[in-house]
């Protein structure tokens, strides 16, 4: 664990556990639309699935960065995590159709607060030259998940898609789970944490939300805070689309559950070829473009996707493979660049309102996917191009402002 040895406790500790919940978390995202489909579910259902949960997260982003500063990152990660993971696996386990979703996008939403409280945990400690290798380790163990998902296809081949993913989630709650309380007995507050804790003792949650929203009038008025804000919309808006993307190569193109399972695997191989690769070779101060690459590889990606047809596997894995890389590069360097770009008393609080804005901004792309992809099943995959190129100049005009006039931590509150 050399590669670990450098990093402050919080960060080592969230690492050390993370391939816990990679074990089954790329297997249950890939092959959700599948089980889905299995229990009878259409793609507009699935789409307004999607949108609830959209919706839900909204109000989740709400509470994060309140609930995260009153509790603490430690406590809130462990709340959250049960109710989000533990609860939503067990319910999707036992689903029996689209009423039962709602219900499990529900328990899920609340990840939102964890997406706060854990991204703390993990890089508050840390000097900000370590934030691009914590980001980039986080994703490179999620993407080893490919080759579980490898094998959980060829099992979904092998005994169905509902009896092997009801296991699976079952599986999964109970890795997860155990994951949740070792991330906390290896944990310590963060130093920051402690600070906020103490200053929030005895204000009430509901004050602390309240102030939260008169943040939230200041930081619109500047212009880094609104950029930022729709690059994680574009992010956020993209995985709507994206959704789609197995059952249009199962459905449209032909290709059988055990050829689309190799996928992941394949993504696993490029991103890991790109981060122990690529990744250290550009330089930690070069985190906008980083960024701006990340978007436009995923660009190419997107419009590689319209040209893909029948008997062309290799090119499949090829390009889904490069895309899936390109998207956690991509969130690697978003992550980085909001972590270093804020106030250290404000980190919790901004990256809680920079998520809810985005949230509630694309509560729509669920239901729009669901209703492009039943009216053209190449529609999704055009949009994501386009959102893509967006976030590259927004990213562009970030560079600029960087260039030219860097923020001071005045401006950035």
């Amino acid at each position: 664990m050399r590669i670990l040895a450098d990093l402050p406790n919080n960060s080592r500790s969230c690492l050390m556990v993370e391939p816990l919940w990679a074990l089954f978390g790329g297997v249950i995202v890939y092959f959700a639309p599948l089980y889905m489909e299995g229990l009878g579910l259409t793609s507009i259902q699935m789409g307004l699935v999607n949108s609830a949960g959209l919706f839900f997260s909204f109000f989740f982003f709400i509470l994060s960065g309140p609930f995260t500063n009153k509790f603490g990152r430690r406590i809130t990660s462990l709340i959250w995590d049960i109710v989000s993971w533990s609860l939503s696996m067990t319910i999707w386990a036992f689903a029996q159709g689209f009423a039962w979703f709602l219900v499990a996008a529900l328990f899920n939403s609340a990840v939102r607060v964890v997406m706060v409280s854990w991204n703390l945990l993990l890089t508050e400690d840390a000097r900000e030259d370590q934030r691009v290798k914590i980001y980039g380790i986080v994703y490179l163990i999620g993407s080893t998940g490919g080759f579980v998902t490898l094998a959980a296809g060829l099992l979904l081949q092998r005994f169905g898609v509902v009896p092997t993913m009801r296991v699976t989630y079952l599986l999964g709650a109970a890795f997860m789970t155990t994951m949740f309380f070792l991330r906390y007995k290896l944990t310590t507050e963060t130093e920051n944490g402690r600070l906020i804790l103490e200053k929030t003792r005895g204000t009430p949650l509901l004050r602390l939300v309240a102030e939260q929203m008169t943040s939230l009038a200041r930081a619109a008025r500047d212009k880094h805070f609104f950029v930022l804000t729709s690059i994680y919309l574009i992010a956020t808006a993209v995985q709507s689309f994206t959704f789609f993307q197995i059952l249009y190569l199962k459905d449209g193109l032909g290709y059988s559950t055990a050829e689309l399972s190799v996928v992941p695997a394949v993504n696993s191989l490029i991103t890991i070829f790109l981060f122990s690769v690529i990744l250290p070779r550009i330089p930690k101060t070069a985190e906008r473009r980083g960024l701006f690459l990340g978007f436009v590889l995923c660009m190419g990606g997107g419009l590689s996707f319209l040209l893909l047809g029948r008997g062309m596997l290799f090119v499949v894995l090829f390009v889904q493979g490069l895309s899936s890389a390109a998207f956690l590069l991509l969130s690697t360097y978003r992550d980085s660049v909001f972590m270093n770009s804020v106030p250290n008393e404000q980190r919790a609080e901004l990256f809680g309102l920079v998520n809810m804005l985005a949230m509630l901004l694309s509560i729509p792309t669920g239901a729009l996917a669901g209703w492009l992809f039943a009216l053209s099943p190449l529609a999704p995959f055009i949009a994501v191009a386009g959102l893509f190129a967006l976030g590259a100049a927004a990213t562009a005009r970030l560079m600029s402002w960087h260039r030219s006039e860097p923020a001071t931590t005045e401006e950035r509150s």
